[in-house]
């Protein structure tokens, strides 16, 4: 056995039974989409052995390589970050402003769940486990995302219950807010179970309730309250676990 070979990190007990894809997806290194795609494209090998099966059962010991590299489970990291307006939701470091320039002090592989487009400011949260963010993100878990929109006139009380019945946003795309209420003179809060493109501009655009702001206060049971623009801080562990919850992932 070669020097290098034994700087190698095996599988922990955690990881014992686990799925190849979601013991890579974990990881960090990929989403799960991704890692599934890379199984099948020999990427990987278990012990030496390539495996092009991406629900291939792990033990625990067990050598994975990723194109060569280890393979392990890093400790859990789940942080809520208050976005300021003007920054891109992209690690895309060619970008002008990527949002991954507030992420310093996160550990590797950490990255944004989901988008808010430039314009938008609020809530977004990070994690490096790629499970977590592929079922926060994925539409069959109807994880709630909560907005608070900032209008430029009071609205008529026909666009609101327009907007609570839902419309068409694209051709064969229907958008239909789980609710839609009033917060003040110019203010709604709408709290959707979709994370489309753009949603909430454009619900509001076709349901003619034209906007001047727009926030995220809240994604599943974490709240945005009172942190600083442009800040971030780690989830304490009662709330990774109603993440967690929400989504039935065992943590």
């Amino acid at each position: 056995m070669t020097r290098a070979s034994k700087a190698k990190k095996t599988a922990s007990a955690s990881a014992d039974g686990m799925r190849l894809n979601r013991f890579i997806a974990r990881s960090g290194i990929a989403s799960r989409r991704n890692c599934d795609a890379g199984i099948r494209n020999g990427m990987v090998t278990v012990n030496g052995r390539l495996i092009i099966n991406p629900a291939e059962k792990i033990s625990a010991g067990d050598l994975v390589l990723w194109d060569g590299a280890s393979v392990t489970l890093p400790d859990l990291f789940v942080a809520v970050m208050n976005k300021p307006s003007g920054y891109e939701t992209t690690m895309n470091e060619s970008a002008a402003r990527p949002i991954s320039q507030l992420s310093v002090g996160m550990p590797r592989g950490a990255a944004p769940v989901g988008r808010l487009d430039i314009r938008t400011g609020g809530l977004i949260l990070w994690s490096n486990d790629g499970e977590l963010v592929y079922r926060l993100t994925h539409p069959k878990w109807r994880i709630e995302r909560e907005y608070s929109l900032i209008l430029a006139k009071p609205p008529e009380k026909e666009a609101v219950e327009k907007m609570r019945k839902g419309v068409y946003i694209a051709p064969r795309e229907f958008s239909k807010p789980k609710s839609v209420e009033k917060t003040g003179p110019k203010t709604l809060n709408v709290v959707l179970t979709t994370g489309r493109n753009r949603e909430v501009r454009r619900l509001s655009k076709f349901s003619g309730i034209p906007l001047i702001g727009l926030e995220r206060v809240r994604f599943g049971p974490i709240q945005l309250e009172d942190l600083e623009r442009g800040k971030w801080r780690i989830l304490n562990a009662e709330e990774i676990a109603s993440l967690c919850k929400a989504v039935r992932l065992d943590r």
